[in-house]
C-alpha cells in the first residue's frame, strides 16, 4: 500500500469539496483544513463534514494560515503538499515554502485570464479562453 499523501487542503465551493472527497477516496485525509471564516464559506461546512477526523484546533479559518501561529502550525504538519482548490486569500512566499513538495492549485480560470472571482463568466463577457489551470504556486 502507498503512503499516503501528508496534505492540508484549502478550499471552498461545489468543485473543492468533490476533490477533497476524490483525495480521501484515495486514501489520502487531509492533516489541516484551510477555511474562509464559516459566515463567508459557501461551503466549509461541506469540506468540514468530510473530515470528522480534525479537530476544531486543525481547521485554520480566515487568514490566520499566514499568522506566526498558523505557520508554526503548518509546519509542524512536516506536509508534502498543501492543495488549494477556489481557495480566495494570496499565499505568502511563507507559506508557500513549508510543504515538502510545494503548494497545487486549481483555478476556476485559464491562467493568466481572467483572476479572481466569477470567472466564467467575465471569460465569456470579454471573449478570453474558457478552461481552468492547475499549477504549483512559486
Amino acid at each position: 500500500m502507498k503512503r499516503p499523501i501528508r496534505y492540508a487542503f484549502a478550499g471552498d465551493r461545489d468543485i473543492a469539496v468533490d476533490v477533497l472527497r476524490h483525495l480521501m477516496s484515495e486514501g489520502h485525509e487531509p492533516l489541516a483544513l484551510l477555511l474562509r471564516p464559516s459566515k463567508r464559506a459557501s461551503h466549509g461546512a461541506e469540506l468540514e463534514a468530510l473530515c470528522p477526523h480534525l479537530t476544531e484546533a486543525d481547521r485554520i479559518r480566515g487568514r490566520r494560515f499566514r499568522s506566526p501561529e498558523g505557520l508554526e502550525q503548518l509546519r509542524a504538519l512536516k506536509l508534502d503538499f498543501v492543495v488549494g482548490v477556489h481557495f480566495p486569500y494570496i499565499v505568502p512566499e511563507e507559506v508557500l515554502s513549508i510543504p515538502k513538495r510545494g503548494v497545487l492549485n486549481l483555478h476556476p480560470a485559464y491562467l493568466p485570464f481572467n483572476r479572481g472571482w466569477h470567472t466564467p463568466s467575465w471569460a465569456l463577457l470579454e471573449g478570453t479562453p474558457i478552461g481552468a489551470t492547475l499549477h504549483y504556486m512559486d
